[in-house]
């Protein structure tokens, strides 16, 4: 840091003193390539064309740094949150995307430095008064609070001051900035009834219980919450039995997902078990329900060889509103999705889980 601000210093008071004003005005000789137009005028067109071409070699690299970044953090982050497709994951197309990208910027401003130059002041002043900020706030219960926070107002001055004089900055900005949230607003959407569920690991207790059934045919009631009582569960085990016209003699599983973290698009599911009274309670904790309860059935499918069955109610409400609770908050019309999720993920109906609502 101290090295490139004396530089940058030193640059600024040559530059000023040796340069004419007119050479900085707009098609000067000057504007764009101060320290290049000395080069060439006070050291020869050798080391000048030299002094170029090291110019381009350093902004090829800077470029180069930041894809690397980008491919390194784009597929770690953003198709784990639902907010990129899954071959995102990927470090090819995404290069053939940024390059799209780069491609289209430049020929969008005929490769015009002072065209970019705004855009490009506006990104480094935020990201620099961003971390300012965050240093500030995490040193703030010791003495260095002061000397940070002056730094802070500094840079946050120099950046209402820049977007001020040069708002494309901004508006640039702030387009790319829409255009992301839009893109990964639509791939969650997409994606939302995809599997999502990574794993399952069925804790020693799930899987007696699971053991316990003598035709390996697992029945699933999926229930909202934790049941108060044995009799809210004698209740809802007998409107199952009637209502599907199942006998006493079959046995019944309840399932409860209780809700984690929506942000959180895939995940490991780690599936408990526990008896009330007569009843078998599997449980579990996930971020989006009905892809949880058939990630349960297909992998009930795979340890038993036996086709599972689950057993809804339909869902009270707008079937808008619920779509928008599935899509944000990870619950909503849970038979209906739970269908569509194990569609896409079981093409095969011999082997694809059983639905029954009512």
């Amino acid at each position: 840091a101290l090295i490139m601000s004396v530089f940058l210093i030193a640059t600024s008071v040559v530059t000023t003193l040796l340069i004419e004003p007119d050479k900085f005005k707009d098609r000067g000789e000057a504007n764009g390539r101060a320290l290049a137009y000395l080069a060439h005028k006070y050291l020869g067109n050798g080391f000048g064309s030299l002094y170029d071409l090291s110019t381009i070699l350093i902004l090829a690299f800077a470029g180069a740094s930041a894809m690397a970044g980008l491919l390194n953090l784009i597929p770690r982050y953003l198709p784990r949150f639902g907010m990129a497709p899954e071959w995102a994951r990927g470090s090819r197309p995404l290069v053939l995307v940024f390059l799209t990208i780069g491609v289209l910027v430049t020929a969008l401003f005929h490769a015009d430095v002072d065209a970019q130059g705004g855009a490009y002041a506006t990104g480094v002043l935020v990201l620099i008064t961003s971390a300012a900020l965050a240093v500030t706030r995490d040193l703030w219960r010791t003495s260095l609070r002061w000397p940070f926070l002056g730094i802070s107002v500094l840079f946050a001055y120099t950046t209402v001051t820049n977007v001020y004089q040069r708002p494309e900055g901004l508006k640039i900005a702030s387009f790319f900035i829409g255009t992301i949230v839009f893109l990964s607003l639509l791939s969650r959407g997409l994606r939302s009834t995809e599997l999502r569920i990574t794993g399952i690991y069925m804790e020693p207790a799930a899987r007696q219980l699971i053991a316990e059934d003598e035709d390996q045919v697992i029945r699933l009631v999926p229930i909202k919450s934790n049941p108060d009582s044995v009799s809210e569960l004698d209740q809802v085990d007998r409107h199952v039995r009637e209502t599907h016209h199942l006998s006493p003699d079959e046995r019944l599983y309840f399932f409860q997902i209780k809700r984690g973290d929506v942000s959180d698009f895939e995940q490991t599911l780690r599936v408990h078990g526990k008896r009330v009274g007569r009843h078998s309670i599997l449980s579990a904790t996930s971020p989006v329900i009905a892809n949880s309860i058939a990630a349960m059935l297909i992998y009930l499918e795979q340890l038993t060889g036996h086709i599972p069955h689950a057993y809804f109610q339909w869902s009270e409400g707008n079937p808008v509103g619920n779509l928008l609770r599935f899509l944000l908050l990870g619950e909503g019309d849970t038979a209906p999705l739970t269908h569509e999720v194990l569609r896409r993920a079981i093409p095969d109906l011999k082997h694809r889980p059983h639905v029954h609502v009512s």
